[in-house]
């Protein structure tokens, strides 16, 4: 085989630039010598002038008195809630203090702001349903970063209405859904988090998610984050719900390039059948392991994605399917023009389908491999409504319906499974046997099936 035809160095830094960088993703700034800086301190006054000898007592004061431009700095305590409604001011830890703001319905809210930051703080106890740990609200340009955001109710953290919002590097874990975007929310970036056993349930019909999109209007992009364990017990104490991505009448969503493991769905999809769910693009996903629940690892559950794209995802043992595709459920919307395309399906049920569904949706170039302890891994497919709706092989499933024609059943030749590398090796079938349908870069004839590129 001959690769590749593109430089190798560059065609490996093109290669990077395009599975690591967000799009549209601010990047931070430098704070000059002209930087106003205010102190708070759990010995100090909200009387005195706010200086580093004579530090202000709350954060609530420093916010409501600093000008535009201020770097507050918080040592080393407990504090409580606050409310930010002035732009331009930065709240996050003196040095290397360790900084706790607690309690109240919203720990940390933006309100009304058109710029504003908190950083590295630990935010914690929001106890009231529908709260949250951080609340960003009728705003913008607003920084979430590098906080551990735990223990609230409803959500970590809480989007409404605000748009060019940078989630970045953050620990979310223990809320009962870490991320909720709602409303208009164009520009919205989440990028290098870790989402982890959020696992409660907001009410009786949702609970223990990674991040949600609840009717959400404009772009938003979702990349390089870890999600796992993501999920919660229903309320009347049978069975979980939940996932790592939870899609509800939202439209223009960019999922690329995250780590997802042992949450109960990878990404469900629906809607109340007034908003649609569109163009959504799910590529470069790295998507494995079995539930710590048995049989509570489920794939992507595609019943609302009109003109949407999955793409270029590695997807390695999870208990049930790895792609579920219906439009006739309670919560079913458009599919037309869903295309899944140059996917790796390995040891896992590849596709459980229903008959009749549009013949606008188009699931070819895939690399299948059944096989393994998972339920039902040994079988290719299930197709409702076929009077033998058991599909055993990939011939069989391009004999009873329109897919496959151009995909593989065959083992992708992982560089080092047992240790999480999911390269391909030089004499994997995936090499060259995809389709292009993202414009991402690409070596030899082709591009390659699944996550990574195989680059020599």
């Amino acid at each position: 085989m001959t690769r590749p035809t593109t430089p190798r160095s560059a065609f490996a830094l093109a290669l990077a630039v395009a599975l690591a960088l967000p799009i549209g993703l601010a990047r931070p700034t430098t704070v000059d010598a002209a930087t106003t800086y205010r102190f708070v301190s759990t010995t100090g006054s909200d009387s005195w002038s706010g200086s580093s000898t004579r530090p202000w007592r709350t954060i609530q004061h420093a916010v409501d008195y600093s000008p535009a431009g201020t770097v507050i700095g918080v040592r080393t305590g407990k504090y409580p809630h606050f409310v930010v409604r002035r732009s331009g001011l930065t709240v996050r830890p003196a040095g290397t203090s360790s900084v706790t703001v607690y309690g109240s319905k919203y720990v940390v809210r933006f309100l009304g702001v058109t710029s504003g930051t908190v950083r590295g703080l630990f935010i914690t106890g929001a106890p009231y349903q529908y709260g949250s740990g951080v609340r960003v609200e009728a705003s913008s340009n607003v920084l979430i970063d590098g906080n551990t955001i735990y223990g609230n109710h409803s959500f970590g953290i809480k989007v409404k209405d605000s748009t060019n919002t940078l989630i970045r590097g953050n620990r979310i874990y223990k809320n009962d859904t870490g991320i909720e975007l709602a409303g208009a929310v164009a520009g919205t970036n989440i990028y290098g988090n870790q989402i982890h056993h959020n696992d409660r349930m907001v009410d009786s019909g949702r609970g223990g998610n990674g991040i949600v999109f609840a009717v959400t209007t404009g772009a938003v992009s979702v990349q390089a984050n870890k999600l796992w364990t993501n999920r919660a017990r229903h309320t009347n104490g049978v069975g979980y719900d939940g996932g790592a991505f939870e899609v509800y009448g939202s439209s223009d969503l960019l999922i690329r390039n995250n780590s997802v493991w042992d949450n109960n769905n990878v990404m469900e999809t629906g809607t109340d059948g007034v908003h649609p769910c569109a163009r959504i693009t799910f590529t470069r996903n790295l998507i494995r392991g079995r539930s710590t629940v048995a049989g509570e690892t489920k794939g992507l559950i595609l019943r609302c994605a009109a003109d949407s794209l999955i793409a270029h995802n590695t997807i390695d043992t999870i208990d049930d399917f790895a792609f579920y595709v219906e439009q006739s459920s309670a919560y079913a919307g458009s599919i037309d023009g869903l295309r899944i395309a140059d996917n790796i399906v390995y040891l896992t049920r590849a596709y459980s389908l229903k008959t009749g569904l549009p013949s606008t949706i188009s699931i070819d170039h895939d690399l299948i491999r059944p096989g393994g302890t998972a339920p039902y891994a040994t079988r290719v497919a299930y197709i409702e409504g076929l009077p033998d709706p058991t599909i055993e092989t990939l011939t069989e499933l391009r004999i009873v319906s329109p897919y496959g024609d151009h995909s593989l059943q065959a083992d992708p030749r992982f560089v080092d499974r047992n240790n999480g590398v999911y390269t391909l090796r030089s004499d994997s079938p995936a090499i060259d046997h995809g389709v292009q349908v993202t414009s991402d870069p690409y070596s030899g004839a082709a591009p390659d099936i699944g996550k990574y590129e195989y680059v020599p």
